[in-house]
């Protein structure tokens, strides 16, 4: 009953309802309050409804420039005029931004001054000034971050096969070091497209090492994945930095701020692995009292695990 319970729980979480990427809005003042206004949409967010942009009444559009689609993005661009202080101390506001959005990038620059704000459906709105809003630029992506991760559950089920793999609390920290390491690094190197996989490939794998270790959580023997579980941790955290860095492109990076959106992101990784890991060690001793319920419970995660992670692999080789 467990088995099937966990089985149609976690395949019905796989599917998710689609998720827009980031879209982009850079308006630039000039000194005579003159806007000049840039929207950007990913061109493979086909689905993907377009946003309203509402302004102070006191602006008038002055003239609209043809549609462009140019490096993966389609380009609107329009000019308004507002008041003579501009768009200072007045309220932008997003219509149309529903919960699965990805969001929009709001960029206001002003002479040297530039303030950023990351609009989604919870916060469709800004406050136009002139103070940096970089921090809060960073917060966000914190929290894209831990949202991925508790929702990219091929990566939690690989993360709980290390938890069930440790054999002490030292070789789970070795091991997760060696994740997070290692996702770090390629997740670093396919956003800044020092290297790049097809992300077909890289999902499928990612099942696989998943079918892997739950193939060696079934074992009695000392294997070497069991004596080595950061080597082995390493080796396939390189295959899921890959897949965090397909994410984390889809929902869009500000090109002035990638250093700073990226390492935003992986913590924000880091931060939800850390708590998922916590709530399944109190999970996890909680049984301990009952250590015939534990075993007997370990066994049935351990063929659900495998069974999802399977269906995963064979849906994911299909689309190849």
């Amino acid at each position: 009953m467990i088995l099937k319970l966990l089985f149609f729980l976690l395949l019905s979480l796989n599917l998710h309802a689609h998720q827009t990427g980031l879209s982009f809005i850079n308006i630039i003042e000039d000194d005579e309050s003159l806007l000049h206004i840039t929207y950007k949409k990913p061109l493979s967010d086909t689905r993907g409804e377009d946003i309203f942009v509402n302004y102070p009444k006191s602006c008038q559009t002055l003239s609209t420039y043809p549609q462009i689609i140019e490096n993966g993005f389609i380009i609107n661009k329009s000019k308004l005029r507002c008041s003579k202080e501009g768009l200072k101390g007045s309220r932008v506001w997003i219509k149309g931004l529903v919960s699965s959005d990805r969001g929009v990038l709001l960029r206001y620059e002003k002479g040297e001054s530039v303030s950023k704000y990351l609009l989604r459906s919870t916060t469709p709105f800004a406050l136009i000034d002139y103070t940096s809003s970089s921090l809060e630029l960073f917060y966000e992506y914190i929290e894209l971050g831990v949202v991925h991760i508790l929702s990219g559950y091929d990566h939690l089920l690989f993360v709980l096969c290390l938890l069930l793999l440790a054999s002490n609390l030292r070789a789970l920290l070795f091991s997760i070091t060696a994740f997070t390491l290692a996702h770090s690094i390629t997740l670093a190197f396919g956003i800044l497209d020092i290297m790049r996989v097809n992300i077909i490939f890289v999902e499928a794998m990612i099942a696989l090492s998943i079918i892997f270790l739950a193939r060696e959580l079934l074992s009695h023997e000392q294997t070497y994945t069991k004596k080595n579980l950061a080597i082995v941790a390493f080796i396939f955290g390189l295959l899921h930095g890959f897949g965090f860095s397909s994410v984390l492109r889809d929902i869009g990076l500000p090109q002035d701020e990638i250093p700073l959106s990226l390492f935003a992101f992986n913590i924000g990784i880091e931060l939800g692995q850390i708590f998922f890991i916590l709530i399944m060690s109190l999970f996890i001793y909680l049984f301990k009292r009952h250590l015939s319920m534990l075993l007997s419970f370990k066994i049935y995660l351990i063929y659900a695990i495998g069974t999802i992670s399977s269906f995963w692999f064979i849906q994911r080789v299909f689309s190849f």
